[in-house]
């Protein structure tokens, strides 16, 4: 017999009618079915009074008086026991197919557990343990950081860009007359070859400051043209010259004696008037930091036909020693024989014999500040080989070196500008050696001081090689 809804209800709780005929019929088929599998039959006490079909059987309330035992529900056990080892059978082969019996049969037992690997609406979501969502927190995290650091770095490299080239699309040259130009400098016949400007060259003007140059031997300061100079000498001077595309990478030598025009102010900061002067001198006039920097890179630009210089980097010749300790030494070949080195050795330059070498210079020669440029040369070219290096292994490394000069220099190389060029070292933009050219010219002896004059022509064709390019050969 099929019960109504059997198989459609998973709790196996077939529903019933208040039928008294349909409740016996489905008690008595199943009574047989117990006596034909089990050959007796299921011991039933039947009760005086009539089973109530509208409400659950108490089987407490049924006791048999000759044997005081509960036998209605004795019977009901017998069979429920029965119909639930079928229904277990049954259930096996797929529990929608499963008979069942009014709970009115039902034996009291545990909780029957069948499993659905088979059904998805069985399966519960995993929940993250707590461990699990801080973790997933810090990556989160992190990964939104990296994204940001990219970010900012992309930014930085391209503001960089700009504040490099700065002025280069713009500028208004003062270029001598034997040069034909238009253009206002952009382009340039000479001798025959027209030329131009390249505008992906940015100009950084390095000087290397000595204050103790300024003290007497009493440690007074010494007084420049009645004007007190606090802020030292401008005893190196490069103009470093990087093309952004290309990679091409120059030096030009400055001497710190060339007789240039430089700006002279009172001691209360008031411009007094032009004169030339050493070049060295125009760092005297300023406050020894940003001030003393721009009057020597307007000397300097002057002296360069106004190219565009927007970058300065000043550092205290006694932060040599630290800075050189940062590169793990520099290694060189002396040029010369002066304090504790000899011509022709190789030394691997430490603390303060680093500063000896690009410091020191006889007074006692006319040459001596060319000699000494000479060893700086040397030097300079050494460093800037091992940066390269020492970039291309590590990104941070440049920041690293800066920090350990922080101390010693003055500088308008910001974070957008650093950025920039070490992404560029890094990428080996400037992975060629780099050229060290010096301003062609002639020592003479002054009334006080050795002098040095540019040999024009000369300085101008130097000018030419490093900020043009030839645009098409004519006939000389």
């Amino acid at each position: 017999m099929s019960l109504p809804n059997n198989g459609r209800n998973h709790n196996h709780k077939p529903i019933f009618e208040n039928n008294e005929e349909d409740f016996l019929a489905a008690g008595l088929e199943q009574a047989a079915e117990y006596e034909k599998n089990n050959g007796v039959k299921p011991t039933v006490y039947t009760p005086e009074k009539d089973v109530d079909f509208a409400s659950p059987v108490n089987r407490d309330a049924v006791v048999n008086p000759e044997t005081g035992t509960n036998s209605q529900a004795s019977a009901y056990d017998d069979l429920d026991d029965y119909v639930y080892r079928q229904n277990k059978k049954r259930h096996r082969s797929h529990h929608h197919h499963s008979s069942s019996v009014p709970s009115l049969f039902r034996k009291k037992r545990s909780k029957h557990k069948h499993r659905h690997h088979h059904h998805k609406h069985h399966r519960r979501k995993k929940r993250l343990r707590k461990w699990q969502k801080v973790t997933l927190g810090i990556i989160c995290v992190f990964l939104a950081l990296i994204i940001l650091g990219i970010s900012t770095v992309v930014y930085l490299n391209n503001k960089g860009g700009e504040d490099l080239l700065k002025g280069n699309d713009t500028v208004n040259l003062d270029l001598p007359k034997y040069a034909d130009s238009l253009s206002n400098g952009q382009y340039i016949t000479y001798k025959g070859v027209q030329y131009k400007l390249n505008e992906n060259i940015t100009s950084i003007l390095c000087m290397g400051v000595d204050k103790e140059s300024l003290k007497d031997d009493n440690g007074n300061i010494v007084q420049v043209n009645n004007n007190i100079g606090a802020g030292g000498h401008a005893d190196a001077i490069f103009l470093v010259t990087l093309d952004m595309e290309s990679g091409r990478t120059t030096l030009i030598n400055i001497s710190r004696e060339t007789m240039t025009d430089i700006y002279i102010y009172s001691t209360t900061g008031n411009f007094v008037e032009t004169q030339k002067a050493q070049i060295c001198l125009a760092y005297a006039y300023g406050d020894g930091k940003e001030t003393s920097c721009n009057n020597v890179l307007l000397s300097v630009q002057q002296m360069f036909y106004n190219i565009p210089i927007n970058s300065y980097i000043a550092l205290d010749l006694q932060g040599i020693g630290g800075i050189n300790d940062t590169m793990g030494g520099i290694t060189v070949v002396s040029p010369e024989t002066i304090g504790p080195f000899t011509a022709g050795e190789t030394y691997t330059l430490r603390g303060s014999l680093a500063q000896s070498f690009v410091r020191d210079r006889s007074h006692e020669i006319i040459n001596g500040n060319s000699l000494r440029m000479e060893r700086q040369k040397i030097y300079l070219q050494s460093f800037a080989n091992k940066l390269i290096d020492k970039t291309k292994a590590d990104l941070t490394f440049p920041m690293t070196l800066f920090n350990s000069a922080t101390p010693y220099i003055c500088t308008n190389l910001n974070a957008s500008k650093i950025t920039n060029l070490a992404l560029s070292a890094m990428r080996g933009t400037y992975s060629g050696e780099p050229e060290i050219k010096t301003i062609p010219g002639k020592v003479k002896q002054g009334e006080q001081f050795a002098e040095f004059y540019i040999n024009e022509k000369k300085f101008f064709e130097l000018f030419l090689d490093v900020y043009y390019e030839p645009v098409n050969m004519q006939n000389q």
